[in-house]
């Protein structure tokens, strides 16, 4: 729990100084940033729109799918978060085949955002998770182990399909409010699968919400992502943590 601790102390120290004049990224765009974090260099993309600058913004923290990148999912999320105020932190996972849990570490995701913080205000009450693909099944992980860190979850063309997946559910300690959003052309996650990981987490008081898009295959690029972010921020917006985040690192 040392370094769990560490962390903790660090984000409520970083969510106080958010509250004040901290210096706003010098331009509108997205920038990498890349951290020395357990030993090795690891990258993220950042976006402080000007909507954002000066402000107690809300942070979306973007996981990419399966062979994508942190700078395409942001650069996709980029006119939306230009609109609605808010700061885009997009890692690159350790490789980009797979987001996993040994290398993908909520560690490594909280220093990126820790880090993201040093560079504009921030509200750490307003720290939401959206994946795509590969990304949106690391996601509902983090929304499980990570249930009382992040404000609310939304994900696209992603669900739960293997049975030691839902044992996950186990971890979580608060119901964070989740949304899937996805096509009915799917080509890797089929409707039932989404509705088999809707029922079990609504089984135990999880407020989830699912999108069925017609005619919408798997893919997240410049034809699709509009509607998908203005339906996932329209779910996320809103909802806030009624306390300090509180981060559990349970390792690897």
């Amino acid at each position: 729990m040392g370094r769990a601790t560490a962390f903790l102390r660090t984000l409520i120290v970083v969510a106080a100084l958010a509250a004040g004049a901290l210096a706003p990224a010098a331009a509108a765009d997205i920038t990498k940033q890349t951290l020395a974090i357990s030993g090795r260099d690891r990258a993220y993309y950042l976006y402080v729109p000007d909507s954002a600058k000066g402000a107690d913004a809300p942070v979306l923290l973007l996981l990419h799918g399966s062979g994508g990148n942190g700078l395409d999912i942001a650069s996709l999320w980029k006119d939306k978060a230009d609109c609605e105020g808010i700061v885009l932190v997009a890692p690159d996972a350790w490789r980009n085949d797979a987001w996993r849990p040994k290398d993908d570490t909520p560690h490594v995701l909280g220093t990126m955002i820790n880090d993201a913080a040093t560079h504009t205000g921030v509200d750490f009450r307003r720290l939401y998770l959206f994946g795509q693909s590969g990304g949106a099944v690391y996601a509902l992980l983090l929304a499980m182990i990570e249930s009382r860190a992040f404000a609310a979850m939304a994900i696209h063309a992603g669900s739960w399909r293997a049975p030691s997946d839902f044992k996950m559910i186990a971890l979580a300690t608060r119901r964070m409010p989740l949304k899937i959003i996805i096509g009915d052309q799917d080509e890797y996650f089929s409707l039932a699968s989404v509705r088999q990981t809707e029922d079990a987490l609504k089984k135990v008081g999880f407020p989830i919400a699912v999108e069925i898009v017609p005619g919408q295959h798997h893919g997240f690029n410049s034809e699709t992502a509009a509607g998908t972010e203005e339906s996932a921020w329209a779910f996320l917006k809103d909802k806030a943590l009624d306390a300090p985040p509180v981060f559990t690192d349970y390792g690897p």
